[in-house]
């Protein structure tokens, strides 16, 4: 039986900021209210998700600039290094797809699909595109597209809802948010929901009391709706994440952490829609769901690895370019492999796929670790 008490003493470090500072922030909590209104509660889930891609309010779907390095933004990517990381990109894709292949390649004959994309990930002029052709699949767009494909992603999957557990009094619960005044509280949810009820039995039997779990679930639909369309070719992610091992029993108090003007913070739940909400996702159940999708070669490795690996070329050129002088595309080169840096905060997971047939109906089984509902994580489910 859990007690008021215990709960307290788990929350009484928590440290709050007034939701109230941003008044976009109380026009989304009132949303959310609308959302909830015979509880006022939200699991984190939804509750990131309204925080995240609420159409007016949301995070992602507002018209501001999120990603860079100026003081204006609140995080930078791979990509806000500049031309470097596309350069890498391009290199890598084409000798994977050379290998795969056996053959000389065209990108030409490729289309180049980039989904979750940001204002920073130019990669190249219009007229100056090495593909086919170019689609971009932003938040609100519908994934759909065919053919031979590249399909890259950039922190895609960590920009998911997720929910979040943790073990108290010998048993998991699920931590949710109270909406009840403008000064919102986290609290225990009195039953699981219905996507953390299905995973249940993945959970690890024994944990120390107050672990806590942030459930990247929502990314395992994600990649079944990019995985079943009918395309054939290769998958890029760059993200950052964990094996689920490491995810259970390494980190205890979890991994989701706000972003707010390049500061990190545990608290998530301050000013809904104005600060970028993440957690480090599963490498094993995307990885997982690319091998059931009929993929070969799947690899998770560090983005150091995977540049080092296969844009080894250009690599090469960069380091002798101007030796003995101050070169800027060799300083970025370093901010992207090197391991003190980017080079091992980032990993890659990466398949290819040279025919595709359509995924039958999986047959009614006890729940694992994909059992997780089907929907567009664009919008709520």
């Amino acid at each position: 039986m859990l007690t008021t008490l215990k709960y307290c003493w788990f929350f009484k470090s928590f440290t709050m900021a007034a939701s109230s500072e941003h008044p976009n922030s109380l026009k989304l909590i009132q949303k959310m209210r609308d959302a909830s209104p015979s509880t006022n509660q939200l699991n984190y889930k939804d509750f990131i998700q309204h925080a995240l891609y609420d159409p007016e309010f949301g995070y992602y779907t507002r018209n501001i600039d999120r990603v860079g390095r100026s003081d204006e933004t609140d995080f930078y990517t791979s990509q806000s290094i500049g031309p470097m990381f596309g350069a890498l990109v391009l290199a890598a894709v084409k000798n994977l797809i050379q290998a795969y292949t056996d053959k000389q390649t065209n990108l030409r004959d490729w289309a180049f699909v980039e989904i979750g994309y940001e204002k920073d990930s130019e990669w190249w002029k219009p007229d100056e595109c090495p593909f086919q052709n170019h689609i971009r699949i932003g938040p609100g767009d519908a994934i759909d597209f065919k053919g031979p494909c590249i399909v890259f992603s950039n922190e895609l999957f960590d920009a998911q809802p997720f929910h979040r557990v943790v073990h108290l009094g010998g048993q998991w619960v699920e931590l949710g948010v109270n909406l009840i005044s403008n000064e919102l509280t986290e609290t225990i949810l009195p039953k699981l929901s219905p996507e953390v009820a299905a995973f249940r039995n993945q959970l690890p039997l024994e944990a120390e009391d107050g672990y806590t779990i942030d459930l990247p679930l929502a990314t395992i639909p994600l990649a079944e709706t990019i995985t079943s369309l009918d395309w054939t070719g290769l998958f890029v992610a760059f993200d950052y994440g964990k094996p689920w091992s490491h995810l259970a029993h390494d980190f205890p108090k979890g991994t989701a952490r706000a972003y707010y003007r390049h500061k990190q913070s545990p608290d998530l739940i301050a000013q809904p829609g104005v600060q970028d909400l993440t957690c480090h996702i599963c490498w094993d159940w995307l990885k997982d769901i690319l091998v059931e999708a009929r993929f070969t070669e799947t690899t998770v490795e560090s983005q150091e690895a995977f540049f080092v690996k296969h844009a080894a070329d250009h690599i090469q050129r960069v380091i002798s370019s101007n030796p003995g002088r101050f070169d800027k595309n060799r300083q970025s080169l370093m901010q992207l492999i090197h391991p003190a840096t980017m080079g091992q905060q980032f990993q890659v997971l990466s398949g290819f796929r040279s025919d595709w047939q359509e995924r039958q109906p999986a047959p009614i089984k006890q729940p694992t670790k994909k059992a997780a509902p089907k929907g567009d994580l664009f919008n709520p489910i």
